[in-house]
């Protein structure tokens, strides 16, 4: 083979590698994933679990599919994505009826969530996901200001 060839070779090499790793991202016109996010206060408007008023950890919570059955977990919990003192909930499922629990001190709180079930494009694919529609706490309907619900303990 001569020099030629081989840089022809070479050339087309670099010229399929090339196409191969110019694939373009996957992408989704939503968030794939059922959530929402909640800032715990007082009456006074002092946040329950972040800063000086806090008197909940964002550890001990959980989001029970049955009051009082602690085996059965629905949603994990993190630091807000709107704010960092919020707490978002990820939920397993979207479960119309959850409790809250904060620690054994504390009475559960209920949460009834509204999922409206949606449909979107992610990766070239048609995929259905569900957002909260509305929100109860406690048996009173939340509204959302900028995305997040306020909770008043």
């Amino acid at each position: 083979m001569n020099f030629t060839s081989i840089c022809k070779l070479l050339l087309i090499y670099l010229i399929l590698v090339g196409f191969s790793c110019n694939k373009p991202p996957c992408e989704c016109d939503f968030v794939p994933n059922q959530s929402i996010e909640i800032k715990f206060i007082n009456q006074q408007e002092q946040n329950l679990i972040f800063g000086a008023a806090a008197i909940y950890r964002i550890d001990s919570i959980r989001i029970l599919n049955q009051k009082n059955n602690f085996n059965i977990n629905n949603a994990s919990l993190q630091k807000g994505f709107i704010n960092s003192n919020d707490v978002k909930f990820d939920f397993y499922i979207p479960a119309a009826k959850s409790y809250i629990y904060y620690n054994q001190q504390t009475q559960q709180d209920s949460l009834e969530i509204k999922w409206l079930k949606k449909s979107g494009k992610c990766c070239g694919n048609l995929q259905e996901y569900r957002v909260a529609d509305s929100v109860k706490f406690n048996n009173t309907f939340i509204k959302a200001v900028d995305g997040i619900y306020y909770f008043v303990k």
